[in-house]
């Protein structure tokens, strides 16, 4: 009898997710929690942050639970740079952030067509990479629209 070895064991410990851009073995250790979904898609509490090895600037927010859901999303930064939001107290405890807590800010894609793609400035995902916890707030006082032109560079 051949025994496992340790490359075998991780294999089979991996979450296989497919996407419509293939499919991709994940760690489960790389799972974060979504305690409330996201607005629509509720039922997905578990997702991965993928993005290319290479350095690409989009990245793939991907439910690894609940009905197929899968987002585009970009650092809104990289769109905006001027780009800023406040956390409230209470975004920040269900974060289980505090303010010198590094956290991933996230702003959802939409593609109308081909050549046309907007970002959700109003409504980031925030993500806690420490806590692997993340959600979809709405910051106070902001005045970012729903839809902003998509331009990166």
């Amino acid at each position: 009898m051949i025994e496992p070895t340790l490359d075998d064991r991780e294999r089979a410990r991996r979450i296989r997710v497919e996407t419509s851009f293939g499919g991709f073995d994940v760690d489960p250790q790389d799972v974060l929690l979504f305690p409330d979904g996201l607005p629509g898609f509720e039922q997905c509490r578990h997702f991965v942050v993928m993005s290319d090895p290479a350095g690409g600037l989009l990245y793939c927010l991907h439910a690894v639970d609940g009905p197929e859901a899968s987002f585009l999303a970009v650092d809104p930064r990289l769109v905006l740079p001027t780009y800023r939001c406040d956390l409230s107290t209470a975004d920040r405890q269900r974060l289980r952030a505090d303010a010198h807590t590094s956290l991933l800010w996230l702003a959802l894609v939409t593609m109308a067509d081909e050549q046309a793609g907007t970002i959700n400035l109003r409504a980031p995902i925030v993500i806690n990479p420490a806590g692997m916890i993340g959600y979809q707030v709405m910051p106070h006082n902001t005045l970012y629209p729903l839809r902003h032109p998509l331009r990166l560079g």
